[in-house]
């Protein structure tokens, strides 16, 4: 953890300095001290003594934030536990001791969001190859091979918000899509004949084709859990559905009226895509997303590209 929050840190031009001739204090540990965490807002100049507690099966208690804020020099502190602890818990620290303290949520999503946006990299500990291995939700592993993810377009921490869920339960993880290279012909209003090459993205999870863009893939991808859609949402691209052949067919630009000057029709022509011709490859892909847990409510997956919620299985 302490590494993640390092890497996090630089990545925002903030280095964690040593923090000299500060008390040990059982059970918090002093990792360095930040010139400015911009995670806080606070004002330049702004020093920030960070903090780190261990995982543990009880939560803190406010004994402890006590006696910790007691042999904690004063100023600007951040402390983030794999602890829980009460909402009151800050209630019993010395006023001189200004302190913000992040629970396992809260940093489990500020280091998830990371990873997900390829700012972060996640490795597997043992890994002893470079095949990925995907997880149903029902515990099944697959071996896929390489995979690549989407970047994604959700902010997940405006999203909670502008629901009133801020501190609803959030996990990151990838949700399994479909990655097809279709190559084939089109031919023109005149019979006319041009090979063409199209990578199409299968969604399952919004049931949907379209046209696949490597410059939005994840330099880095996470290793995450992946998690499946129901088996009847998947299309069967090689039966060449009515979606896929709308996607692969084009409309171009007429050829010249005339041979007499540059004067070219303006009309648009289809080029229909020649469905003998087809070939198709296929090969996972993986789209960033989040399991929402709301109280009350079924368990689903936020689409990281498209900020729905889906069910899951």
């Amino acid at each position: 953890m302490d590494g993640a929050v390092r890497d996090l840190l630089a990545l925002r031009a903030v280095q964690l300095h040593p923090a000299n001739n500060i008390p040990k204090v059982h059970g918090f540990r002093c990792i360095g001290l930040a010139e400015r965490v911009p995670e806080l807002d606070e004002g330049p100049g702004s020093s920030v003594h960070v903090w780190h507690v261990h995982s543990d099966l009880l939560p803190i208690s406010p004994t402890e934030i006590e006696r910790w804020s007691v042999d904690a020099p004063g100023g600007r502190h951040w402390i983030l536990s794999e602890r829980s602890f009460p909402e009151d818990i800050l209630d019993s620290v010395d006023s001189s001791v200004d302190v913000v303290i992040w629970g396992p949520e809260r940093m489990a999503r500020w280091i998830g969001e990371a990873v997900l946006s390829g700012d972060l990299v996640a490795h597997s500990p043992d890994i002893e190859s470079e095949t990925d291995t995907e997880v149903s939700t029902s515990g099944a592993t697959e071996p896929i091979g390489p995979r690549r993810t989407l970047r994604p377009l959700v902010d997940l921490d405006s999203w909670l918000v502008q629901r009133g869920w801020e501190e609803v339960n959030t996990t990151p993880v990838l949700m399994s899509a479909k990655h097809w290279i279709i190559s084939g012909s089109l031919v023109g209003p005149e019979d006319e004949r041009e090979s063409a090459v199209w990578q199409v993205l299968e969604d399952p999870w919004t049931s949907s084709l379209s046209i696949y863009d490597p410059d939005e893939e994840l330099d880095y991808p996470p290793r995450l859990r992946v998690v499946n859609p129901q088996e009847m949402s998947w299309m069967d691209i090689r039966e060449l559905p009515p979606e896929l052949l709308r996607l692969l067919d084009s409309r171009k630009q007429g050829e010249p009226d005339s041979n007499d000057g540059p004067v070219r029709s303006m009309m648009l022509e289809w080029w229909r895509f020649n469905s003998e011709t087809a070939e198709l490859t296929e090969s996972p892909v993986t789209i960033p997303g989040w399991v929402i847990e709301v109280e009350g409510a079924p368990t689903q997956v936020l689409h990281a590209r498209n900020g729905r919620r889906y069910e899951y299985v």
